[in-house]
């Protein structure tokens, strides 16, 4: 079965040669006097334009390639035809006849009045000049008089041009390789500047005559441009070539050219007019043979090459035409602005050149009639009668070809090659006269899903699965999405769809746990250092994102160690693989009927036959937040600058549309993790501030980019605010973000964004509240690339303590403060920062001494590096800071008796949060209400989404907290059901931790996140091969929070720990045991931030 799958409309300009706007009214008197004539002779031209556009195209021509005048020969003919003169006026190494003299040319337009400044004039193409010369005086009399341009001095014809005839029919032969060698021009001259001048005696009978003639070129040009408007979302059309086929091996100089002609006499004009005109053809199969046949090929315009790995045809990396923002084609950030079809179609812009071709009226070019059935099927060459080339064997046509994708979840899902061709002619439907002189300017414009008529389309559909690739999933843990398939053909009873995702010894690409790019812009590369590459212990797509299967779980830990801290889990462990298999998210089946409760368990997919073509709609996962802890692998992409990718491989058994046995097909489907979003994660303002803010999510291009760079959604993208939250926010819509050919949204609860336009648009507050009333919150869920994929942005306004539940506050349900501890008073109470988004200080365990966070910024303190001296501090009540070493910072002894145990503070019902605190915002139950989140915190001066790296992470003390346009990176734990939202910074630096261990010759003191402090081996050793997402571990960010208690042993239980740890590079959010003060006096102690919580 052959399905056409694509709609087009086409727009057709002819433009011809224009005459001077010169006249002459002189009278002429049949009677031929007696004497000499003194002829003024006029030619008209195309001038040379200045180039209107440029073109990203391979391959054509120039557009005024052969529209200069190299040489020309004005030819007198007496009554009978028989050859007068032949005067030599223009051409370089020619002898010029004395006769002629004063050649001039006037490049000014000179067209008529009629052919000027009119919209959509067919003429419009191009200005005329002319050219001007005088004979010295002709006898009086009667003449056929001729141009003849670009042919030398036509000594090589001079048997020919003996008569009128045998000039006119001078055949031209085609020089596919140099298109200037196909400039030939012939003109017939008349006594008044008329651009359709018959072929008619001159009468000379004055002392001065004006001559005019209107120079046509034997060659015509096409130029074709695209339009996808009309398209529906989710259609794309990949252009890679425009291809003019079939073109005239040779022409006649001066009578109509019409190839595959076995008589060699010339048609009636009004033949070509005539639908019943069938004139004696030579056969089919001589086209290519046949003296006066065709070339199979002319020249091409190579408009991209596309990869052979189609897997990797993106919106943002290859021209293409769609609905969006390019409608026109193009790619990237290139714009759909329709000047480019003006500059498509512009004097100069790469043509594709032929001989005229006139082949008479025919049947209708369109492929169907009625717009739903297709009149010619089955085209045969060898068949007439089948439609083959609309029964025009030797007609000319343009061809284009490309590759098709739409990925609609319904029976119009699919992708391929696809072929679009048109006859020339003088309309769209059953003219085949391709003239001379005429630039032909084709518009492809698609409409809808395809199944437009107007042009004939090869895009065909044999028994198959298909599926649009690549497609992508969110880059959050525990996220969905559904592809949709097409099988055609008849499915072998009783028989399954299959899915597999592939692993690393099957030659598919796998990626798996590991960044991915593939050199374009969509996918930058990914550095050689970026990531370990060695050997993997046990690798496999069980530590990688994607699941066949629902997700259960947040955090996948190993039988046995439940509560215990996960660097105890045995680093060689299997347990990833183990569940992996045990839940087959690898493998799934997916039956035509009787879906049973396994399969709604699992994620519930449809199926929806109708004859044989079946849609399925599939759901696919991303995994758990922690694939065991201890290994780092993680369901949640950790990187922000490289996506992942895994490989889906489906089979089906479908009967072959040959063999007509049942055989086994297959499908391939990449499926994209995209880069992680952090920037804006969330937008808090004080109780008295109702500033919006303008929302433009970002990613970071490559890896230790400066700025950060919005993208564009491949397909529609949404913006809803989250129900069960507060209602204080409103949403509005730019032209960014949703087109300027859509309404503007405003004050609206969900908007709607473009495809192929940035997810752009902006947060409105609606008032403010009181200062210390509970705060209002809000969660915007964004979902982009058609919906795929999702980003939350927390909202709050009032920086008031606030219970995650919602509840009141009490000792089992703690209200957690907005701020982290700056300092402490001398009367112990905590004074706190002047922003949520402020770090804070840094305190040793027990001491109430605050390391202040300026100290990050000193040279000799910064990531790594000393200490080289001494600490800038505020001393328990002071306001001025001092100096004091890493040693002076160690708990005195009354701290380790009075605050080390049990570290209590001054204040009415305020404690430091105790690990209990903690553990009510963590939940490893896929049904929890509370979540995790990390990115960057805009407050109170912020308006709009930071480009800069350093500015979007750079929040610091000296920040006016009520007008500051940073942001800062933390943690945001959120309850999805009341949208209370509580942020936790890691600091400007990154690193919210100074170590008060040494390791590998570090100085204590350092600041940095992690335990280790250099990169893992590549050689293997080391252990890296069993967690190679830590192989830059040293380097990446992440806190570490002080909890209220401390027991001298917490038996390996993570949830008896004196701190809290909160890894910003793989999510994690776990107790630390004693890691952040090992020894009971507090010698090895790190300096850490602390939050409080009222109860």
């Amino acid at each position: 079965m052959r399905k056409k799958d694509i709609i087009f409309c086409i727009i057709l300009l002819m433009l011809q040669f224009i005459p001077t706007a010169c006249r002459d009214d002189y009278f002429m008197n049949e009677e031929i006097g007696e004497g000499n004539a003194t002829l003024s002779v006029t030619l008209c031209f195309d001038q040379e334009d200045a180039a209107l556009g440029t073109t990203r195209a391979e391959g054509g021509d120039e557009g005024n390639a052969i529209q200069n005048i190299n040489s020309l020969c004005m030819l007198f003919y007496d009554t009978t035809g028989k050859l007068v003169h032949n005067y030599i006026v223009k051409g370089e190494g020619l002898v010029i006849d004395p006769d002629v003299s004063g050649w001039s040319y006037n490049l000014e337009d000179n067209r008529i009045d009629e052919d000027k400044d009119e919209q959509g004039n067919q003429f419009e193409d191009s200005k005329t000049g002319t050219a001007m010369f005088k004979l010295r005086p002709i006898k009086r009399g009667k003449y056929y008089i001729y141009a003849v341009a670009n042919m030398g001095d036509l000594t090589q014809y001079k048997d020919k041009i003996t008569t009128r005839e045998g000039l006119k029919a001078i055949s031209l032969q085609w020089d596919p390789d140099d298109i200037s060698q196909n400039s030939e021009m012939f003109g017939v001259f008349s006594l008044t500047p008329d651009r359709n001048a018959p072929d008619d005696l001159v009468t000379i009978n004055s002392p001065g005559v004006q001559l005019h003639s209107w120079l046509r070129r034997a060659a015509s040009k096409v130029t074709v441009a695209f339009d996808g408007s009309g398209l529906y979302a989710n259609v794309q059309i990949y252009i890679e070539n425009v291809i003019l086929k079939d073109i005239p091996k040779t022409c006649s100089l001066g009578n109509p050219n019409t190839p595959g002609l076995v008589s060699e006499d010339v048609p009636d004009p009004d033949s070509y007019k005539d639908p019943d005109w069938k004139p004696e053809m030579h056969a089919r199969s001589e086209r290519y043979t046949a003296s006066n046949g065709l070339y199979s090929e002319g020249k091409s315009i190579k408009i991209q090459k596309l990869p052979a790995d189609l897997s990797v045809l993106t919106p943002e990396n290859y021209i293409h035409i769609c609905n969006d923002l390019h409608r026109y084609m193009g790619k990237g950030e290139e714009g759909d602005e329709q000047d480019i079809i003006t500059n498509t179609h512009a004097h100069k812009a790469q043509s594709l050149f032929f001989y005229e071709n006139m082949q008479g009226k025919g049947k209708s070019k369109k492929q169907s009639q009625n717009g739903v059935d297709i009149d010619y099927p089955d085209p045969d060459e060898q068949k007439e009668g089948s439609g083959w080339k609309d029964e025009k064997p030797y007609g000319t046509y343009v061809e284009v070809t490309g590759y098709y994708r739409c990925t609609a979840a319904n029976e119009h899902v699919g992708a391929g090659p696809i072929k679009f061709r048109f006859m020339l002619g003088q309309d769209v439907t059953t003219d085949y006269n391709a003239t001379r002189n005429t630039h032909y300017k084709l518009t492809l414009k698609f409409k809808g899903y395809g199944n437009d008529a107007d042009w004939h389309i090869e895009y065909e559909e044999p028994s198959d699965i298909y599926v649009s690739t690549p497609q992508y999933i969110s880059y959050l843990y525990n996220k969905s999405m559904n592809v949709t398939l097409k099988v055609v053909g008849e499915i072998k009873p009783n028989s399954t769809l299959d899915a597999k995702i592939l692993g690393k010894d099957e030659d598919t690409g796998f990626t798996g746990w590991r960044p991915w790019g593939n050199g374009t812009s969509a996918f930058p590369t990914v550095p050689n250092d970026f990531y370990y590459s060695g050997w993997i212990y046990n690798d496999g797509p069980w530590n990688s994102f994607l699941s066949l299967r629902k997700t259960s779980l947040v955090k996948i830990v190993v039988s046995g160690y439940e509560d215990k801290p996960s660097w105890q889990t045995p680093i060689n462990t299997k347990y990833n693989e183990t569940y992996y298999n045990e839940k087959n998210e690898g493998n799934r089946s997916y039956k035509i009927s009787n879906i049973g409760t396994d399969d709604l368990a699992d994620g519930e997919y449809s199926v929806k036959s109708n004859g044989n073509e079946h849609i399925f709609t599939i759901p696919l996962y991303t995994r758990a937040k922690e694939l065991v802890t201890k290994t780092g692998f993680t369901g949640n992409n950790p990187y922000s600058a490289y996506p992942r990718k895994e490989r889906i491989k489906f089979t089906i058994q479908v009967k072959d549309d040959v063999t007509g046995t049942y055989v086994p097909k297959t499908a391939y489907l990449d499926m994209i993790q995209v880069r992680r979003i952090e920037n804006p994660k969330g937008v808090w303002r004080s109780a008295g501030n109702s500033d919006n803010f303008h929302v433009t999510l970002m990613r970071l291009p490559y890896d230790d980019a400066e700025d950060f760079k919005p993208f564009n959604s491949e397909g529609a993208w949404s913006a809803t605010i989250v129900e069960g939250g507060d209602d204080f926010i409103t949403l509005r819509s730019t032209v960014e973000g949703s087109g300027s050919d859509n309404a503007q949204q405003t004050g609206v609860k969900s908007i709607e964004g473009a495809g192929e336009h940035p997810i752009d648009f902006w947060i409105d507050f609606k008032g403010t509240i009181a200062e210390n009333s509970t705060p209002r919150c809000a969660i915007v869920r964004v979902r982009y690339h058609n919906y795929t994929c999702e980003h939350d942005i927390y909202v709050r306004q009032g920086y008031a303590p606030i219970t995650i539940d919602g509840n009141a506050e009490s000792d089992k349900n703690p209200a957690w403060a907005s701020y982290n501890v700056y300092r402490f008073d001398a009367n112990n109470a905590p004074v706190y920062t002047k922003s949520p988004l402020e770090e804070g200080s840094l305190f040793r365990r027990g001491n109430r001494t605050a390391i202040l966070a300026s100290n990050n910024d000193r040279p000799g303190f910064t990531f790594g590096l000393g200490p080289s001296g001494s600490f800038d501090v505020l001393e328990l009540g002071a306001t001025t800071p001092s100096q004091k070493t890493w040693s002076q910072l160690a708990p005195s002894a009354d701290d380790v008796k009075s605050r080390f145990a049990s570290w209590s503070i001054a204040g009415d019902h305020e404690r430091i949060a105790t690990i209990e605190d903690f553990y009510t915002l963590e939940s490893t139950s896929i049904h929890s209400n509370i979540g995790k989140a990390y990115g960057v915190l805009y407050g109170d001066g912020a308006t709009e989404t930071q480009k800069s790296v350093e500015v979007a992470f750079g929040y610091d003390h000296n920040e006016d907290p009520t007008n500051s346009k940073k942001g800062m990176r933390g943690c945001f734990v959120f309850n999805i059901n009341n949208s209370h939202n509580i942020f936790f910074p890691i600091g400007k630096s990154g690193y919210g931790r100074r170590k008060g261990m040494t390791s590998n010759g570090e100085k204590v003191g350092a600041l940095r996140y992690a335990q280790r402090t250099d990169y893992y081996n590549k050689d293997g050793t080391g252990n890296i091969q069993y967690v190679p997402l830590f192989y830059d571990l040293f380097e990446r960010p992440g806190a570490i929070y002080q909890c209220r208690n401390r027991l001298e042993s917490t038996n390996n239980e993570v949830k008896k720990s004196s701190a809290f740890d909160i890894n910003y590079f793989t999510m994690g959010f776990e107790g630390f045991e004693n890691g952040a003060s090992n020894n009971n006096n507090g010698s090895d102690s790190d300096a850490c931030f602390i939050r409080t919580v009222k109860y």
